[in-house]
């Protein structure tokens, strides 16, 4: 009966999750795990990988850090010309006591509508996983143990289909480096 009862419980995760091609320690989900995010967070977030979603450049000022431990929200700007194209990075991590507490809030706060990952979407290894796009304005939220994080990119101007089409692998690889960043502590 406890088998069945595991089994009950893992089989969506890992199905919602994704699997891990390498088996890395570090790429997988864990529920017991306590993860403590580093102070210093929104400081190494490398918002250049953001660049090819943006119509243009980074803006010249350092990400804003809005909040620091347990939670952080963190962002960046990318603009270019008098024309004001580009958009925005959104990094938010909220941490909790325990994975319980995290899974309730993860639960509570559906704001992203969708299961089907992203292109490049099954690279987040983690307890659950969820997106959305609308055409300017790209979402992940993801669970990993006792912390959920959200990726935000949003465009302020019009979206060609080659943006809209390159928000999604981008808000994908921006997922994967912060929860690396979390993960190490």
């Amino acid at each position: 009966m406890a088998l069945t009862a595991v089994a009950g419980v893992v089989l969506p995760v890992l199905l919602l999750a994704g699997c891990a091609s390498d088996g890395a320690p570090d790429a997988t989900a864990s529920s017991d795990a306590i993860r403590a995010v580093p102070e210093d967070l929104c400081d190494r977030v490398d918002y250049a990988l953001a660049t090819s979603a943006f119509d243009g450049g980074p803006m010249p000022i350092p990400p804003a850090d809005d909040d620091r431990g347990p939670n952080f929200r963190c962002h960046k700007g990318f603009f270019e010309g008098d024309e004001f194209r580009g958009g925005f990075v959104f990094l938010k991590v909220q941490s909790f006591g325990g994975a319980g507490e995290a899974r309730t809030g993860f639960e509570r706060s559906v704001t992203v509508t969708s299961a089907e990952p992203f292109e490049g979407g099954s690279e987040i290894v983690a307890d659950a996983v969820r997106y959305q796009q609308l055409r300017d304005d790209v979402r992940i939220e993801i669970l990993d143990a006792n912390v959920i994080m959200e990726v935000r990119l949003a465009v302020v101007s019009a979206v060609s289909d080659e943006q809209a089409a390159a928000m999604r692998p981008t808000a994908v690889r921006l997922a994967v480096h912060a929860l690396d960043l979390i993960r190490a502590g």
